[in-house]
C-alpha cells in the first residue's frame, strides 16, 4: 500500500512501514485522533475516582494516628515531668474543645508562660474527656507520677467512623485503644 502526499511544489509516493514481526503497518501520518484522546482521559478519569477515596481514607487513617500519638506524647511528658520533679513541682494537661495544654503545678492558668499548648487539626475532634472527680485537667504526682483523677477521652476524625480511645490509668500509665 502507498501514501500519496501532495506537496505544492511535486507529488511524492511514501510507502507505509510496515512492522515485520507483528505485521503492523504504521502509517507515515503523527498524531492522535480525537477518539484516542477521548479513551485516554476516560481511562484517567477511571483511574483517578478509583484512587482518591482511598487517598483520603488513607490521610484520615494517618491524621488519627499522628494526633493520637501527639496526644499520648504530650500526657507522658507531663507524667515524665512529675516523676521528676522538675523544678521540684508537679505538672498536667488541660484538656479544651480542639486543643491540650500541658502545665506546670497543681492547678491549670491560661496565662502561665511555662504552658505548652497543642492545637489538633480542624479535621480531628476530642470527645469530652471523661476525669473520674470531674473537671477538665489530669495532674500528675510528684515522684509516682500517678494519678488520682483517671481518665478517657476519644479522638475522632470529622466525617469517619475511625476514632481511638486514650486511656490513663491511675497509675499514670496511657494507653491507646
Amino acid at each position: 500500500m502507498e501514501y500519496r502526499i501532495k506537496n505544492t511544489r511535486q507529488e511524492v509516493e511514501m510507502p507505509a512501514i510496515q512492522h515485520s514481526t507483528f505485521n503492523i503497518q504504521y502509517s507515515v501520518r503523527r498524531g492522535f485522533t480525537a477518539l484516542e484522546l477521548l479513551i485516554v482521559i476516560a481511562i484517567m478519569g477511571v483511574i483517578l475516582a478509583t484512587i482518591l477515596p482511598s487517598f483520603t481514607n488513607f490521610r484520615r487513617s494517618s491524621l488519627l494516628n499522628t494526633e493520637s500519638q501527639e496526644l499520648v506524647s504530650i500526657i507522658n511528658r507531663a507524667r515524665i515531668l512529675s516523676v521528676s520533679s522538675k523544678y521540684d513541682d508537679q505538672f498536667g494537661v488541660h484538656f479544651e474543645a480542639g486543643k491540650v495544654v500541658l502545665f506546670q503545678g497543681d492547678t491549670y492558668s491560661p496565662s502561665a508562660t511555662t504552658n505548652e499548648e497543642h492545637v489538633f487539626d480542624t479535621a480531628v475532634i476530642l470527645s469530652p474527656i471523661v476525669i473520674n472527680g470531674g473537671g477538665s485537667e489530669l495532674l500528675f504526682e510528684k515522684i509516682t507520677g500517678a494519678t488520682s483523677q483517671n481518665a478517657t477521652t476519644t479522638l475522632l476524625v470529622v466525617g469517619t467512623t475511625s476514632s481511638t480511645t486514650i486511656l490513663v490509668l491511675p497509675t499514670g500509665i496511657v494507653t491507646i485503644n
